[in-house]
């Protein structure tokens, strides 16, 4: 009787699983294309002026800094308006507020055509940058609330490797477009260019207000029991997999926050420098006309984007994220310091070694956005991610502004990619050596004993 009692409760377990397998399959096919899709217009509509760089400097009369400080003030629209953005998510809903960021950078994306001066060009990209502030730190707390740690380190991966992506759009179309459509009815290549790349993320933010729902509770692609399955599924996997968390304390006097803040504004800074200056790297490495930095462009990335998939999917099977983490960093840092070597000796070797600095930052921010939920839990979480991510980015700010600055006064932009590197040097030391010494410190002084993080 036992035996068949058994036997039972092995198929009902089995029949649970497969459910709720087929409820995530479901669900990863509903969602992560949408996000997909709308992280790579983001990063086309923010990064399309390196792109737009290579005429708009000479049509405009722009210098280096004047291009580098308004790239990078994007960034500074981006920190002050982070945590708002996702405090307002929690009231509204994922779909109402992803649908209106995507609508309000879009637009200002338009508004880019009729950049006239250095002013307004400052202007509409710290705008841009307040629209789009919101979106990255909510879909990270939007993907914890939809899938558990090992699929959600594949799943934020493949979300990620949009930015690489993004790329390969801005360089085929950017291309393309400075190329062919220069001079047409009067407009400026680049113009098209910001026009033609904005009009997509317009018509997708409005399928995400119709279809993406705000949780799996109100998918109506799922069955009552399937939601049932996720969520409580969900809530095993916060208490498996966040053992680490930091002792309840102030969000803003929790010294993880800052350490985690401080890692990531390290990796980032590494990440925007290839970002803003890619193009201008292809085009003194001799790659060509803007057909051909395009598709140059288009390639590094694709491989750059398989590479991070890859790194993340062979993370995601072991519970030290951490450690791999710090070893993408160091990929991409050792790629830097190689890149300023070859970029203007052997196009083979830029290409490569571009391929490999992006993938490692890739990889790097991937993995990095696993760890965060490992040591802040509920309110600390829901507002300390955006708080990371608002803080980091001002390695957005800082990194195309002082790049640029640097080449105008050296007339090299050497000295600004081997600090780069460096800097995200330091962001493998704080990984391996200072999320630990926190932890000893906090269970310390609570009287607790410490344990080596995962």
């Amino acid at each position: 009787m036992r035996a068949l009692f058994n036997a039972d409760a092995r198929e009902a377990g089995a029949d649970s699983g497969r459910a709720l397998r087929h409820a995530y399959l479901s669900s990863e096919w509903r969602i992560l294309p949408l996000l997909f899709g709308l992280w790579m217009l983001a990063w086309v509509d923010r990064a399309n002026v390196a792109f737009a760089k290579l005429q708009m400097l000479s049509d405009l009369r722009f210098s280096e800094t004047v291009y580098g400080f308004g790239a990078g003030l994007f960034f500074l629209g981006y920190v002050l308006l982070g945590v708002p953005s996702s405090m307002i998510q929690q009231r509204v809903g994922a779909r109402k507020m992803i649908s209106a960021i995507a609508l309000g950078w879009g637009a200002t994306s338009v508004a880019m055509i009729f950049v006239k001066s250095a002013g307004m060009f400052y202007a509409l990209r710290f705008l841009l940058g307040a629209f789009e502030a919101g979106f990255y730190p909510g879909v990270i707390l939007y993907l914890n609330q939809w899938f558990p740690t090992k699929r959600r380190t594949r799943n934020f991966s493949i979300f990620h490797s949009a930015a690489i992506c993004s790329t390969v759009m801005v360089g085929l179309s950017g291309g393309f477009v400075l190329e062919h459509m220069s001079g047409l009815w009067g407009v400026a290549g680049w113009r098209w260019m910001f026009l033609l790349q904005a009009v997509p993320t317009m018509l997708l933010g409005c399928v995400a207000f119709a279809v993406l729902p705000d949780g799996p509770a109100t998918a109506k692609w799922l069955s009552q029991t399937q939601r049932l399955l996720i969520l409580n599924d969900i809530e095993c996997d916060g208490k498996r997999f966040s053992p680490d968390a930091t002792l309840p304390v102030p969000l803003l006097a929790n010294p993880m926050v800052w350490v985690l803040a401080g890692i990531y504004f390290c990796i980032l800074t590494a990440n925007t420098a290839l970002g803003f200056f890619m193009p201008t790297i292809l085009h003194e490495a001799g790659f060509g006309g803007y057909s051909a930095i395009g598709n140059a462009i288009a390639a590094i990335c694709v491989l750059g984007a398989l590479g991070n998939i890859a790194f993340s999917t062979f993370a995601s099977r072991y519970r030290d994220i951490r450690r791999h983490c710090a070893m993408a960093s160091l990929v991409s840092v050792a790629s830097l310091l190689v890149l300023v070597l070859v970029w203007h000796s052997s196009r083979p070797a830029t290409f490569v070694t571009l391929v490999l600095a992006l993938a490692g930052t890739g990889a790097g921010v991937s993995l990095f956005w696993q760890i965060p939920v490992r040591f802040l839990r509920g309110k600390a979480a829901t507002l300390g991610v955006p708080l990371i991510s608002s803080v980091a980015n001002l390695a957005g700010f800082l990194t195309p502004w002082l790049t640029g600055y640097v080449r105008d006064i050296s007339g090299t932009y050497t000295s600004g990619f081997v600090t780069a590197a460096g800097v995200q040097a330091i962001a493998a030391v704080i990984l391996i050596l200072g999320i630990p010494l926190v932890l000893r410190k906090q269970h310390a002084a609570a009287g607790m004993a410490g344990e080596e993080p995962a």
